[in-house]
């Protein structure tokens, strides 16, 4: 039996209010563990993922979605 391999990646959500439904809305996809709104800065979160079973890649697709602006923060 293999483990996830789990990766991090923040990312800066542009409407910092809008955070929490980006976040509820995330934890419902398959290979995302968790993603944490609690960020020192107001518009970033950090998204927990399996990228073998998540593509963070859909992250900004997701969030236009719900009518928020987001984007991959690369590191």
């Amino acid at each position: 039996m293999s483990q996830a391999n789990i990766v991090d990646m923040l990312v800066h959500v542009r409407q910092s209010d809008a955070k929490a439904r980006l976040v509820a809305r995330l934890n419902e996809y398959p290979g995302v563990f968790e993603s944490r709104i609690t960020t020192p800065r107001p518009h970033l979160l950090f998204v927990s993922h399996d990228p073998v079973h998540f593509d963070i890649r859909t992250v900004p697709g997701i969030a236009r979605a719900l009518g928020i602006e987001a984007s991959i923060v690369e590191i």
